[in-house]
């Protein structure tokens, strides 16, 4: 499972309304939609290897999982799939070529930074603020987006990881661009004062209590 970062958005109510969809739900479709189609609840892995095989798709960076890859795009046979399957992996190479994504999870992975749309979300227009959860990142690229569509106005961001004390920080954005940042470095390049500063940090933003072990 991918680790649950907690998102604050800070912004003038009608920048914030622009990623707020019909029902009234933060989504990353309103600004960044999926091209492509893909009605199945869930993704074939051996689908989207196959999928992978017949476009030449680059192998991971990583020499081993890179020869895992080889390994199962050698042993992909389209015509052992199940109907669904192959329905899928049909529907991959059409998303492919029109959209240049497989499905929505390949698309948000590229396009939002993230692996799901917004999920875990409290919604506070008057107040100017968003707070909803993303699954590995913060999505940089849609509050890019975001900045685009309302230019004069400022945009903050502060977010943090479930594992307290990388991956958290806080983020300006300006007419499409981050005008500045201040957010946690790599753990193991990080002094013990900066490890705590941040831990510190990343629970008063998820509102977490500091539990014995950490106050030792």
């Amino acid at each position: 499972m991918p680790n649950h970062v907690t998102n604050k958005v800070r912004a003038p109510a009608h920048v914030l309304k622009s990623l707020i969809n019909e029902s009234g739900k933060i989504d990353f479709n309103t600004i960044l939609p999926f091209r492509g189609a893909f009605p199945w609840d869930s993704i074939s892995g051996r689908a989207e290897t196959a999928a992978e095989a017949i476009t030449a798709q680059p192998l991971h960076d990583h020499p081993l999982i890179a020869g895992l890859e080889r390994r199962n795009r050698t042993e992909a046979d389209v015509l052992q799939l199940s109907e669904e399957c192959f329905e899928q992996f049909i529907q991959m190479l059409r998303n492919k070529r029109s959209s240049g994504h497989f499905h929505s999870l390949d698309f948000a992975r590229d396009a939002w930074g993230t692996k799901w749309n917004a999920y875990d979300q409290v919604i506070e227009l008057d107040a100017g603020e968003f707070s909803f959860d993303t699954a590995w990142s913060c999505p940089i690229p849609v509050l890019t987006e975001l900045s685009k569509l309302h230019p004069d106005d400022e945009i903050v961001v502060r977010y943090a990881d479930e594992d307290l004390g990388s991956n958290c920080g806080t983020v300006h954005f300006k007419a499409g661009e981050v005008v500045s940042s201040e957010v946690a470095g790599r753990w193991n390049e990080m002094s013990d004062e900066q490890r705590k500063h941040w831990t510190a940090w990343a629970r008063d933003l998820k509102g977490w209590q500091e539990d014995e072990e950490d106050a030792e």
